[in-house]
């Protein structure tokens, strides 16, 4: 099972404020943005196989039309991240340039990164290891 969402709130040591909320842990809250730094983090949990592409490219892409300066795709708790899912993180980098965003990737499991680096994706993206430092970037 997999649950994508759009966090927003006010970013404090690496969680937002939504995202410490148990009652949103994996459920789509209303997109917002931080007070300071205008980001969002698109949170991505389990399988990101095929049934669930269209979901996170959707969700990608309201996140990036949202207004935001940068979006942080957090992949921390991904297993699995399908080549054909990865190589959708292309059309967003795209997508995120022509409309001014920056899109941020964190990933954190080796079968994640290992995805990335594979289908050459991961040099795309400058490598944050947490979500602080990629919400200060």
């Amino acid at each position: 099972m997999s649950a994508i969402a759009v966090l927003g709130g006010i970013a404090e040591n690496g969680a937002t404020a939504v995202e410490s909320d148990p009652r949103h842990r994996g459920r789509y809250v209303p997109h917002s943005t931080d007070g300071t730094r205008r980001c969002v983090i698109v949170r991505a949990e389990g399988e990101l196989d095929a049934a669930v592409e269209a979901e996170f490219t959707a969700t990608l892409a309201q996140a990036m039309a949202g207004g935001a300066q940068a979006v942080v795709v957090d992949l921390r708790r991904a297993r699995f991240l399908s080549i054909r899912v990865a190589a959708g993180l292309i059309t967003a980098k795209r997508a995120s340039a022509a409309c001014d965003v920056d899109l941020r990737v964190v990933a954190g499991r080796r079968a994640v990164e290992r995805v990335l680096e594979v289908t050459g994706i991961r040099p795309l993206f400058h490598y944050y290891p947490t979500i602080t430092a990629a919400l200060q970037a």
